[in-house]
């Protein structure tokens, strides 16, 4: 059964029953023009209203990801984002001449249908506004976990006007074009029929969702956006470990490692440290009175039972080992764990980071796939780490950002340019003018 939280810009705290998409289907297809008459200039105004209402909410504000939403939502980011992925955002409201008796316009895709992972609750808002950036229909599928999350956060997006060129336009509209829905991810037939709707399917989730979506059935036209398990991690070179910022990086270091429980796939597992004037467990003390510190302003420090279990055993590996080091927190509120072995280790989370020590960062390069995501790094060498940069993307790697940004959603993301993967590049040729 499908729970409904949201269908033409209602909203329903304890969902209601549908036993399939064609009514939410229906509705979304009643809407869809009313949407598409809306100047994209509109869509980025009333995003913008947005983005100052939850800013200006202590409550949503408490919400892991939402002081960076609110920003990233600002019109001059939103701007910035279509003028990267498009090029001119006016393709999104006419035929824009580019040659002599050629135009393009930008078309929606149609309903793009997004199956959301549970660990991140604010990507549901930012996958769902890049869709109505292009004026598509959305069927936004979360999970249970982040349900009440996302409907709290969306329900912030009602009754925002806004003024352009003489017209008052209302962001109800927008609402009317997204539903918000939970059914069970184990539902065969629920996700066969959701897919089947589907336009574009965006899906973000780990190896075993990603696959049981992505051989569903699916229309012919669907184009698909997979956001699937990625592993990322940190970079310190001597630079950056020797200079008076160090312990800035460090902080920044452990706020990239607690965000989202370390459970994002560009939270950092792994921190790769260039050999400097500073010893290995001369920064592993340092780096633990930053998360001493941090840890302070941070009440929700539970770990799931499964996740608290890979810790201690961990952390007794480290402890008994000879040639390893550990520096625990009190409780599990922390672990750093040191060894000689340059790998990439397999993602304990739970505030766990590991410390390896080379070098040169370029070392690394050999360990790269494509099935890494974001490398933060700390140096003070552009340079080189512009050389860093080209040499881990050549090989596979989607983002290098400073430490402290890692979790920060940007675009192009994972390798894509989202927006400009949701609308359909319509052509016009004529003799003459339009």
């Amino acid at each position: 059964m499908i729970k409904c939280y949201e269908l033409d810009g209602e909203f329903y705290e304890n969902g209601i029953q549908y036993a399939d998409f064609n009514d939410i289907e229906i509705c979304l297809n009643n809407n869809f023009s009313e949407l598409n008459k809306f100047p994209v200039q509109v869509i980025i105004l009333i995003i913008n209203e947005y983005s100052k209402k939850i800013a200006k909410n202590r409550e949503m504000l408490r919400m892991e990801g939402v002081p960076f939403l609110s920003f990233y939502l600002k019109k001059v980011n939103i701007e910035k984002q279509l003028e990267l992925n498009l090029g001119n955002i006016e393709f999104l409201n006419d035929f824009v001449k580019v040659d002599e008796e050629k135009y393009i316009k930008a078309q929606p895709k149609g309903v793009v249908c997004h199956w959301m992972a549970g660990n991140v609750p604010t990507l549901s808002i930012y996958s769902v506004l890049e869709s109505v950036l292009c004026k598509n229909s959305n069927i936004l599928r979360v999970s249970k976990d982040s349900a009440s999350h996302v409907y709290n956060l969306l329900n912030f997006f009602k009754n925002i006007e806004v003024e352009y060129e003489g017209n008052i336009y209302s962001s109800n509209i927008i609402l009317k074009s997204i539903a918000l829905i939970y059914f069970n991810s184990d539902d065969k037939n629920l996700n066969a029929l959701m897919s089947l709707k589907a336009d574009a399917r965006i899906v973000w989730g780990g190896k075993s969702a990603v696959d049981s979506i992505s051989f569903l059935p699916k229309k012919t036209t669907c184009k698909d956006i997979i956001f699937g398990p990625k592993y990322s991690f940190a970079v310190f070179d001597k630079s950056a470990i020797e200079s008076n910022d160090f312990e800035e990086y460090l902080e920044n270091l452990v706020t990239d490692i607690i965000t989202f429980n370390q459970k994002a796939c560009s939270s950092p597992q792994v921190l790769f440290i260039e050999k400097s004037n500073l010893s290995v467990d001369k920064i592993a003390i340092m780096l633990s009175h930053k998360f001493e510190n941090i840890i302070k302003r941070n009440s929700n420090l539970d770990l799931e039972q499964a996740i608290a279990a890979k810790v201690i055993n961990k952390r007794g590996e480290y402890l008994l080992g000879l040639d390893k080091m550990a520096y625990i927190g009190k409780g599990l509120q922390y672990t750093i764990l040191i060894d000689s072995e340059i790998k990439l280790e397999e993602a304990i989370t739970g505030r766990t980071i590991f410390i390896k020590e080379l070098e040169d960062i370029m070392e690394i390069c050999p360990l790269i796939t494509k099935n890494i995501q974001t490398i933060g790094i700390a140096s003070k060498n552009n340079k080189k780490t512009i050389d860093f940069a080209s040499r881990v993307t050549a090989i596979g790697v989607n983002r290098v950002v400073k430490i402290g940004y890692m979790n920060f959603y940007d675009s192009p993301w994972d390798g894509t340019l989202i927006t400009s993967e949701l609308v359909r590049w319509c052509s016009l040729s004529i003799n003459g003018m339009i």
